[in-house]
Order: structure tokens, then sequence, then C-alpha cells
């Protein structure tokens, strides 16, 4: 292996496992730290419970924190030989560009391969561990989640009430639900003598189980609310899924696409493509289980010879990163948008961004590895061509003494 090429891969590892270790913590600061001491204090899952929660959330922040922390690391190492003058001593040497370019592009290359296998293993079993925990947590713990004669707004599209509840057999009493339309206002009201919250073995929703009650009802969930649509119903057991609307702020389903793996996931397409289904919105979270993956090697096209001709110091290079970040960032939050809604192809959405960089990069990497053409034509035409003008020029060039 070429000295350069040994000097390159020595100088990113240390750079990338810290770049990768802070943008981990970050994204578990700002996303997840709240939901851990929810988790620990106000539902009391105990400290087991709050790190396995904790454990099996960290691929999906791997799965993006990798890449940035490699385009972090390229910005640092890179923008430091710039700045160190490493590539004015290698072009001098008679090297070409390439030679310190090529290296990253294959570690990049290969980082992608191994992210879509992370991404396709253990971020859905990190997801589907997540989901089983979280809602047996909240099965479990009603006597903690549910309080007294408060309203309980844990589940999306219904606020809960409970008058009284029996602690050692988790058993709530003179129960109150109200049923959210669309728009978030409450379209049904359900009340029950008894109540019980229990977990599905089947799909691990969480279920209220109602007793000795009745129900009332103004219009419908899509409709505006009128009382020429009111009826009233009683009832003698009633079992509501809380989770039909997804847990709040907890992963999206149990068998959502970004919980399951590529191979079931085109199994999934293919039979609603087969039943006519709309499948947008799977085909994107489809080609987005390859594009965030390669978003590394897309970071090493821009990456590489952005902290060549900036010349940055170790700390702008995070300062490079986050502002490419938040680039890419858009561009996903476009795609995820675009896509399912059909304002773009599902695949072009999610390999837009990747698709953007590398050709800004590539361009980038090109105008380096021809900047220096000086070397054969230093002053454009007249260094090979008319005799008169490296006469004249011989003669500008005179001493003056």
């Amino acid at each position: 292996m070429p000295v350069l090429v040994r000097y390159c891969l020595t100088a990113l590892w240390p750079p990338f496992f810290l770049a990768t270790g802070c943008w981990l913590f970050t994204l578990n600061l700002l996303f997840y730290s709240l939901q851990f001491l929810k988790y620990l204090l106000e539902y009391q899952a105990g400290i087991i419970n709050s790190v396995l929660l904790l454990l099996y959330i960290q691929p999906g922040f791997l799965v993006l924190a990798i890449p940035i922390g490699f385009l972090t690391a390229i910005l640092v190492v890179y923008g430091r030989i710039s700045a160190d003058g490493e590539v004015v001593a290698v072009e001098s040497c008679g090297h070409s560009v390439w030679v310190l370019v090529w290296p990253m592009m294959g570690v990049s290359l290969l980082l992608s391969l191994f992210l879509v296998i992370f991404m396709d293993t253990l971020l859905p079993w990190g997801n589907t561990s997540f989901l089983k925990l979280d809602y047996k947590i909240i099965s479990e713990r009603s006597g903690v989640v549910v309080k007294e004669r408060v309203f309980i707004k844990n589940f999306d599209g219904y606020v809960l009430q409970v008058d009284q509840k029996d602690e050692s057999h988790d058993v709530l009493k003179t129960v109150k639900v109200w049923v959210l339309n669309e728009k978030g206002y409450p379209y049904r009201i359900i009340y029950a003598s008894r109540g019980i919250i229990r977990q599905d073995p089947v799909n691990f929703h969480v279920l209220l189980d109602l007793s000795d009650g009745f129900m009332q009802q103004i219009g419908t969930k899509k409709t505006e609310i009128t009382m020429d649509e009111f009826f009233q119903m009683k009832f003698k057991t009633c079992a509501l899924d809380l989770s039909v609307n997804h847990l709040h702020n907890g992963p999206v389903d149990f068998r959502d696409p970004r919980n399951i793996t590529l191979r079931e996931l085109a199994e999934k397409i293919r039979q609603k493509k087969k039943e006519k289904q709309d499948t947008r919105y799977d085909e994107s979270e489809f080609h987005k289980k390859f594009s965030i993956p390669f978003s590394a090697l897309a970071f090493a096209f821009i990456g590489i010879p952005l902290g060549l001709v900036a010349r940055t110091g170790s700390f702008s290079g995070f300062f490079l990163g986050i502002i490419m970040v938040v680039i890419y960032e858009l561009f996903i939050m476009f795609g995820e948008a675009g896509g399912p809604m059909g304002i773009i192809s599902p695949g072009i959405a999610m390999w837009l961004p990747n698709i953007v960089l590398m050709l800004i990069g590539s361009v980038l990497i090109y105008k380096l590895n021809h900047k220096h053409d000086f070397w054969t034509k230093p002053f454009g035409k007249n260094m090979t061509g008319d005799p008169k003008s490296l006469n004249s020029t011989s003669e500008r060039l005179k001493p003056l003494i």
C-alpha cells in the first residue's frame, strides 16, 4: 500500500470515531433524552428497561451518526492536509490529486455497503424490540401512566380520564374516553364503569377493555359535528385499540416499512401492487434503506474537495459538516413528503440528495485535478507557440541593474 494511502487512512480513524461519538451523543440528547427520563421517572419502567430502550433505539441513531461522522472526519483530515501545504508537496512530487481522493472513495463505498447490511438487520431488530418493550411498559404500568382525575393524552386520537384506580390490579373505575377527529376535536364520548389496559400479544398494540357503559357520538370522524347525526348506544363490553393511531412519540407501527427487512418490504410492495393499493410510501422507505447508507459515499464526493479547497482547521470541519448535513436533511424531508404524495417519483425523491452531492463533488474534484495544467501550459499558447512572445517575455523579465 502506498505511503500516501496509509497516511490518509491512518489520519481518518481518530476524528471519525470522535465525530461519530459526538453526533451520536447529540442525536440522543436532542431526540431521546426527555423520553428516557419520562420512562424512568414518570412510567417507573426501572433502570434496566430504560437502558434497554436506550440500547434498542441506538441503531436508528447510528445509521445517521456514522455517515455524518464520516463527513466530519473527511473535512477535518483533508482540511488539515490542505492547511499544512501537504497537497502542494504531493503535487510537486508529480502525483495527481487522485492519489488523495481514491483511497477515501474506496473506504466510503465499503462503509456504505456495511450500512446497507446494518440498516437491513440491526435497525429492524432495534425498532421492533423498542416497540415491544414500549408497549409492554405502557400496558403493565397503566396504574402509573393513568392518574386519577387527570386528562391522559399519551395515545394519539384519544383523551382518557379516570376517577379512581386500583393500584394493586391496575383496574380503572369510572372511565371516560374522548375519541378525536382529524382536526383534534372530540366527536365520540365513551363512559364505562370499569376498564383495564392490556397488551395484545399478537401485534403488541395497547388495548383498553371497557365494561358496563355507553357511547355517544355526534357526526363522524371525517364530517363536521352536527346534531342531526347524534346517536347513543349502551354496551356490556367494549375494546378500544389505543395504538390504532400509534403511540405518541413512539415508533410508527410494528409492521411499518422502517421496522422490517428489505426482503419483507419488497414482498409487501409486491402484494400491495397485486391488490392495486398505493405503494408510494413503501417504495420511498425501500429506496431510503439504500440511499441513507450511500450518503457516506455522497459525503465523500463533496467532503474531499471542500476540505482541500476550504483549507479549514479541525474545528471548522465540524461547522462545514453541520451545513452539509442540514442541506442533505432538507432534501430528505422534501423526498419523504413528495414521494408518498406523488409529487416526485419515490426512487428519485430518496436518491436526489445523493445525486446532487455527488454531481457537485465530481465537478469540484475535476477542477482540483485539472487546476495545475499550469505545469504544461503556464502561459497559455505562448509557451509553445510564437517565439516572439517568448523574447518579449524574457525582455520584460530583465533585471534593472
